[in-house]
């Protein structure tokens, strides 16, 4: 598993490096070519078009994976879809390019402020964690090499998690005991509710949930999770329901 996640990581990292390169050189040429009305609405274009691809694009139809190294069965990041870069490399030619006009007056500055801090925020998180889902014998965990967070099997309350439907993007897991749950940076879960994202990791939200269900209901197959033998069972118990 580590070497699809170091994989997935780099292509994401140089994903990102090159959307701020980019926006930032088109931002440059359209302040060169303030006269060239066309060049400023690319970028715009092509935020439109990173926004249709994440809204349309349909869920993951695969299975859960398993690296007996690890002892996990694990889902890998999808093919990344590509607003966040659009995004990036949309702020950065804001900022260019809207930082120069001075007829903005002191708005600059808080567009400036703004644009900078967007995208320090989206740098650092894609730099840091690829969307992944785990399960171990111990619970449910999401992202790495960082890890967003982890839910034991004994926060789970029992029931769920819920079926998706075909629009869902998220998994609702119900929480009995939201203490247990671990977050990054230590913070603990407010609420019995953790969301678990689906749409950019490759595996079927409904086959994930109803693995989720399986070894909640049955925690005695719990330690065997992450085998060949047990990843075949299951493929067999959820096929046939």
């Amino acid at each position: 598993m580590h070497p699809v996640i170091t994989r997935a990581l780099r292509r994401q990292r140089i994903t990102m490096v090159g959307a701020v390169v980019l926006g930032l050189a088109w931002g440059f040429l359209v302040r060169a070519r303030s006269d060239d009305a066309l060049l400023t609405v690319v970028p715009m274009v092509l935020l439109l078009v990173g926004s249709g691809v994440v809204l349309f694009r349909g869920p993951s139809r695969a299975a859960l994976r398993v690296a007996p190294e690890a002892v996990v069965a694990y889902a890998p990041p999808r093919a990344p879809a590509p607003f966040a870069a659009y995004a990036v490399a949309w702020l950065c030619f804001q900022l260019v390019h809207y930082g120069g006009q001075r007829e903005l007056g002191l708005l600059r500055w808080p567009l400036a402020v703004g644009s900078v801090a967007l995208i320090v925020f989206v740098l650092v998180d894609r730099w840091r964690q690829v969307p992944t889902v785990e399960l171990s014998p111990e619970g449910v965990g999401f992202g790495r090499p960082r890890r967003a967070f982890f839910v034991p099997w004994s926060a789970l309350a029992a029931g769920q998690p819920i079926l998706p439907t075909a629009q869902s993007r998220t998994l609702r897991l119900v929480l009995a005991r939201p203490e247990l749950v671990s977050r990054e940076g230590g913070r603990r879960r407010r609420t019995d509710r953790e969301l678990l994202p689906t749409q950019d990791v490759d595996v079927a939200p409904e086959f994930l949930a109803a693995a989720i269900r399986h070894y909640l209901d049955h925690p005695a197959h719990r330690p065997a999770i992450g085998t060949v033998a047990e990843h075949a069972r299951l493929g067999q118990v959820i096929g046939g329901k």
